[in-house]
């Protein structure tokens, strides 16, 4: 037999200010979609942030950032003196 959580009741009857700040966002790579919270380890999530639609696209942006320290990487190399592609 299962009781009931008092707490949802009152939830309900609170708005997001009396209930602080919503979680925030972040990419599960287990379930592959945006997800609310931690639902699951960190090992698993990609984040925080602000918003779902920011969240959804996590795997983009990280694939932006690290073309961008790809090409950092290059012309500091290249800055030093030291040769070799990449």
């Amino acid at each position: 037999m299962s009781w009931p959580d008092a707490g949802d009741e009152l939830r309900e009857d609170l708005d997001e200010a009396q209930l602080g700040k919503p979680e925030q966002w972040y990419y599960c790579l287990k379930h592959h979609r945006p997800e609310q919270g931690h639902q699951e380890p960190a090992r698993f999530l990609l984040g925080p942030f602000p918003t779902e639609e920011a969240a959804s696209h996590a795997l983009e942006k990280i694939e932006e950032n690290e073309e961008a320290w790809a090409k950092k990487d290059r012309v500091d190399r290249e800055l030093r003196g030291e040769g070799g592609a990449t």
